[in-house]
């Protein structure tokens, strides 16, 4: 068993050299999710590709009397850089799944020309300061010296579960560049807080040159954007 790619019509073929491919996975007060939800949004992301994990959960989202697959699906931002945004409702639920999945990302996202991956997760704390850390984490000690010039961050000590961790590991070991920025979450979920942290952290190290809404304005933005993205 192992990850299907279905492209959209006309994207079989398509490049994007020299993309970043950006993580925006559910987790940890749903960060990664709403972040990248709100730069499809924000920048006009067009769908590529869509990737089903046989290692999705089991158990089916059902709203408004509909039942919703479980996806990831991948968008294209061509400006003001571009973009790969890798958008989805589930993470595969076993250790296996898992880094089939991921290894079935970075290849569809090396073939599409990525040439960096970033990825983004909440860390859970019970107590968060009023502006939320960042931890910053790579595989490589350059690249985590230039992110720290960019944005007010901090080194990471510990573990990252999931797809933000696998992403950057797997990346590292083919000779990409890297990073994860996990970001304090509280009890929240959406962390709509922690959330525009991520998104002016993106913002400041991609150059993205965003106008940035209040926590309200992205709260909003994010449900229009699930309407679209999960119909």
């Amino acid at each position: 068993m192992e990850t299907q790619l279905v492209f959209e019509p006309g994207y079989e073929s398509f490049k994007a050299p020299g993309a970043v491919l950006i993580e925006g996975l559910p987790g940890v007060g749903l960060v990664a999710k709403v972040v990248v939800a709100y730069l499809i949004e924000k920048l006009g992301g067009k769908r590529v590709c869509r990737l089903y994990s046989p290692f999705f959960p089991s158990v089916g989202f059902v709203k408004n009397g509909r039942l919703i697959p479980y996806f990831a699906d991948i968008y294209f931002v061509e400006k003001p850089r571009p973009l790969l945004l890798l958008y989805g409702n589930a993470q595969p639920s076993t250790y296996y799944g898992q880094h089939e999945f991921c290894e079935k990302v970075l290849d569809v996202g090396l073939n599409l020309g990525a040439d960096f991956i970033l990825t983004l997760g909440g860390y859970g704390k019970e107590s968060v300061n009023q502006v939320r850390t960042i931890y910053l984490s790579s595989t490589s000690d350059a690249q985590i010296k230039k992110a720290l010039e960019k944005i007010d961050a901090v080194p990471y000590e510990g573990q990252i579960i999931g797809a933000a961790g696998l992403l950057i590991l797997m990346a590292g070991e083919l000779g990409l560049d890297n990073l994860s920025l996990l970001i304090e979450a509280g009890e929240a979920t959406p962390d709509y807080h922690a959330a525009k942290r991520g998104i002016e952290a993106l913002t400041k190290f991609l150059d993205l040159d965003l106008e940035i809404e209040d926590v309200y304005g992205i709260s909003q933005i994010y449900s229009r954007a699930v309407e679209k993205l999960e119909s």
